[in-house]
């Protein structure tokens, strides 16, 4: 789909020719060794998960001087999402699409249960996971699916007025003990527990009746579950509207030999023609607020401009170390502040 894409900024700029290349296997291992033998594609994507690092580096260019003297306008970016290509005011890469978490419930189990619309609030997800365990509209499962995945869980931190910055902070441990009890309670279960490989699946197989995923769940079902009747809604609400923004961007190599051609190439990609484009092919969200979604994508949408770009310092020690604690906390053998210690450390490096 991206080589129709590549195709037509070739028909249309007839200077620049750009040879479309995919990576196979681990894009992260093949990208690291590009960069070590100062030969990486001229235009590449970064992961938000990855960006901190790889800026870190030194392997990508910084964008500020071509966005200058192109007059490029970054302004249409939803700005959780550019700043997570961001040190300070230095842009290293756009965002060439996302998806954020939403609410998806199944229809007929909250019909069941008397409920007629999906939870907005901590206090009416509670309820309602309440309503749809006494009233036996789960059977054989959960109200809730939740993995002891911090890609879920940071979510709630957000909402919470929590932050990656003050991770011990009393805001965190608040969000982190809701988002545990509700599995404590017996209101949730984790994926395992429901014998499913994730929470698309737990609502394929009515095993949950509410889950919190990405836009990525709607061809997940149509292909696997079409005959389950689910809604989407936007993300439950805490103190504040909080959610994580799943993105990768556009970004320029620093030993790249052609950087010029390789600015014309991502400035129209994340441009708002390069992304109508590519948005008419369905896959995922538009990271610009001038370019439109295509059906059915307008509860995601919503939380465009709350979404904190996915991605902290350390990555990939800090993930592993986040998920570990966790699953031991939903277990009972560590405390929520054991956990936050454990992460405030691996976050220093």
């Amino acid at each position: 789909m991206l080589q129709s894409v590549v195709n037509t900024f070739n028909s249309t700029h007839s200077t620049i020719h750009v040879d479309y290349s995919v990576i196979n296997g681990d894009y992260s291992t093949a990208m690291t060794a590009r960069f070590a033998a100062h030969n990486p594609p001229d235009v590449f994507y970064v992961d938000s998960s990855v960006a901190p690092s790889w800026i870190k580096q030194g392997v990508l260019q910084p964008l500020n001087t071509y966005i200058k003297k192109s007059k490029y306008d970054t302004t249409k970016f939803y700005p959780g999402l550019l700043s997570a290509f961001k040190v300070g005011k230095t842009i290293y890469g756009f965002p060439k699409d996302w998806s954020p978490l939403a609410t998806e419930i199944n229809s007929a189990m909250f019909a069941k249960a008397g409920i007629s619309s999906p939870p907005r609030t901590w206090a009416q997800l509670t309820a309602d996971a309440k309503k749809l365990a006494s009233s036996g509209a789960v059977p054989g499962g959960k109200p809730i699916c939740l993995p002891p995945d911090w890609a879920r869980m940071l979510a709630f931190v957000f909402q919470n007025k929590g932050s990656l910055a003050s991770v011990q902070s009393p805001a965190v441990t608040a969000a982190v003990n809701y988002y545990v009890g509700l599995l404590k309670q017996g209101l949730a279960a984790t994926p395992t527990q429901l014998g499913v490989g994730w929470p698309g699946e737990a609502l394929g197989k009515e095993k949950a009746a509410i889950i919190f995923e990405g836009n990525w769940l709607l061809p997940y079902m149509k292909s696997t579950f079409p005959t389950v009747h689910y809604g989407v809604a936007p993300m439950v609400k805490g103190k504040v509207n909080g959610n994580l923004g799943f993105t990768v961007s556009y970004s320029l190599a620093k030993d790249s030999k052609n950087k010029q051609a390789a600015w014309t190439l991502l400035s129209w990609l994340t441009g708002k023609k390069g992304m109508t484009l590519w948005m008419s092919k369905g896959l995922a969200l538009p990271s610009r607020s001038d370019v439109k979604a295509i059906g059915g994508r307008k509860p995601f949408l919503a939380a465009g401009p709350f979404a904190h770009g996915w991605g902290f310092p350390n990555f990939s020690t800090t993930i592993t170390v986040m998920n570990n604690d966790l699953q031991a906390v939903i277990n009972g053998s560590m405390t929520t502040a054991q956990m936050l210690a454990d992460v405030s450390k691996s976050l220093k490096g």
